[in-house]
């Protein structure tokens, strides 16, 4: 069972192990590139977590390499880097980013790894998802673009794991059957769907903007952090290749409709933080 994180204030409680993620929301919010290390404390205070396990979150997001600490004075400042900072633009960047074309293969990493490297075979398949590619079937990872120079662990595998760097030559149809596999894309697009209604919903509830504070920052993180978080799993495909009425740009639409009742105040609260904190 996940343990929650809570102030004495009863502001509400955010499991650790999802609290992280309230950090690249934070930053989208304040849309700044650095945050100080204050006003992120502070700012993660509104949603439960103590001076100290606020601190103790940002230390150990820095420690995996998901934030970088800048001097500012007597103050320290933080940015996100890594793969949280390259996920946080693919965020940013949203809807905007060009649909490829269907050339008529699929790169593939072919992999064998023994049991015994069981760590390296899990390891290497959750960096590769994280690059974009599906897991078409055991030992066959494919994406439309050769990303395997990204894949550190593939530098110096062990000695007793063999990677192949290969094409899957496919007519589109059949392409568009490996890709539905490939990422589950029937279970992604009902997840979708589920998203729009949630957001479609709430928007009803709250038509207007509401005015800014803690509540209503907290209010836009329930909300939008989760689809925007999911928005990730959505593979980089051809339209072609997507099943019929793929719900991704609707979530999208959805996701416009809360930050044009949400984000207004939100911002507006984290600047008066921000400002607060400013010399």
């Amino acid at each position: 069972m996940q343990e929650n994180v809570a102030s004495e204030s009863g502001r509400g409680t955010v499991p650790t192990g999802r609290s992280s993620s309230l950090v690249p929301f934070l930053f989208g919010v304040a849309q700044r590139p650095e945050l100080p290390g204050t006003v992120l404390t502070r700012l993660l205070g509104d949603f439960g977590l103590t001076e100290a396990a606020a601190r103790a979150l940002l230390l150990r997001m820095r420690q995996e390499g998901k934030l970088e600490s800048v001097r500012r004075g007597r103050g320290v400042g933080y940015r996100l880097t890594g793969e949280y900072g390259r996920r946080f633009d693919r965020i940013r960047q949203g809807a905007g980013d060009p649909q490829p074309t269907w050339t008529g293969s699929f790169h593939a990493l072919v992999y064998r790894v023994p049991e015994s490297r069981r760590a390296f075979r899990d390891g290497l398949r959750r960096a590769a998802v994280h690059l974009g590619y599906g897991l078409l079937q055991q030992g066959v990872l494919v994406n439309l673009q050769d990303r395997s120079g990204e894949l550190d662990l593939l530098a110096e595998p062990p000695e007793d794991v063999r990677v192949f760097v290969a094409r899957l030559e496919m007519s589109e149809p059949d392409a568009a059957r490996a890709a539905l596999l490939a990422w589950d894309l029937d279970d992604l697009a009902d997840l979708y769907a589920g998203h729009v209604r949630t957001l479609d919903a709430a928007v009803r509830a709250q038509p207007t903007p509401p005015e800014p504070g803690p509540e209503t920052l907290r209010r836009y993180a329930e909300l939008l952090r989760a689809p925007m978080v999911d928005t990730l799993r959505a593979p980089r495909l051809p339209a072609t290749l997507l099943p019929p009425d793929w719900p991704l740009p609707a979530l999208w639409q959805a996701i416009q409709r809360v930050q044009q009742v949400f984000a207004g105040p939100s911002v507006a609260y984290v600047a008066g933080q921000v400002d607060a904190a400013t010399p």
